[in-house]
């Protein structure tokens, strides 16, 4: 599977691992997973970290901002951070895409930089009960 979808911190952080050849449909349904997840939670925001690092061929960029309009985004959604992405071009494609859809988003070299900008803009968020063992580095 070119992704998976799970919780970084339960009910407030999902963390999302793409690999390989990432097609539409597999951003479609990951992106509506991110979704059940978020409507799953009691919490007033839920972050996602995206970890994009082994991805070998993304889905073209044109494709994922229809996809992206299509499935949209839901209201509680906090903070999309993306990391690990190697291509400077992908990064501000994204950056100038979350601005037109309204999105929250920064893109960071290494989950320990998207960790600080998170405690930065939600200090509630509870650390101590992350699930960093599922983390593959």
């Amino acid at each position: 599977m070119p992704y998976k979808v799970s919780w970084y911190i339960p009910n407030e952080v999902i963390y999302v691992q793409y690999s390989g050849t990432t097609s539409a449909e597999d951003l479609r349904n990951s992106l509506q997973e991110m979704i059940q997840y978020t409507e799953s939670s009691p919490r007033h925001l839920v972050h996602t970290i995206s970890d994009v690092g082994d991805v070998v061929t993304p889905t073209p960029m044109k494709e994922a901002v229809s996809i992206i309009r299509e499935v949209g985004s839901h209201p509680r959604s906090g903070w999309a951070v993306s990391i690990r992405e190697k291509s400077p071009l992908v990064k501000m494609g994204s950056a100038m895409g979350s601005s037109i859809f309204g999105l929250r988003f920064r893109a960071f070299d290494t989950l320990e930089q998207a960790m600080v900008h998170l405690k930065y803009f939600d200090e509630r968020l509870s650390w101590h009960k992350d699930d960093a063992h599922k983390i593959e580095s």
